[in-house]
């Protein structure tokens, strides 16, 4: 029982601390610092900022993909955190790297519509991976209430609380 309880902590401080950097991220922190701050110097601290939240999202993918494993729980509930894991490394080691190389030359006076075209898909896809991993980790959360919920209705039916 104890046991459960800690494993339960490490599920919901992962998915808690992973869905709400991100979304403070998405919808505060970006969005201020591309107000207050010129293009180049607010998109290296972007770039900056979406490293630590990509391997701690890896870190918190993995927490609570083992968490759910030790739970009981099986299925896409597992698999899920593990890919959005693997989602968050092709993000980091492939997509901002790219996006970090193309943006001087896309940006600025000496932009070239190449140039320019190439980040826009990047910055797009970039946007894409970095909303779709955030959508599935609320997914996540909602997959784990229902079965927290129903575990707990299965212990009430037998005078058990926990």
């Amino acid at each position: 029982m104890f046991s459960q309880s800690i494993l339960r902590m490490g599920l919901w401080t992962s998915l808690g601390a992973w869905v709400g950097s991100w979304g403070f991220f998405a919808f505060v922190v970006s969005r201020i610092v591309f107000e207050i701050l010129p293009g180049g110097i607010a998109g290296d601290l972007a770039g900056a900022l979406l490293k630590v939240l990509h391997y701690s999202g890896v870190f918190a993918a993995l927490v609570a993909a083992a968490c759910a494993f030790g739970l009981g729980r099986r299925g896409w509930v597992v698999t899920l955190p593990l890919g959005l894991a693997l989602a968050c490394v092709f993000s980091e080691l492939w997509i901002s790297p790219e996006v970090a190389l193309v943006r001087p030359s896309a940006l600025g006076e000496a932009s070239s519509a190449t140039a320019a075209n190439r980040f826009r898909v990047l910055h797009r896809l970039s946007l894409g991976v970095f909303l779709g991993i955030h959508f599935a980790s609320m997914i996540l959360i909602l997959a784990h209430i229902r079965f927290d919920a129903l575990e707990a209705k299965s212990q009430g039916n037998r005078g058990i609380r926990p």
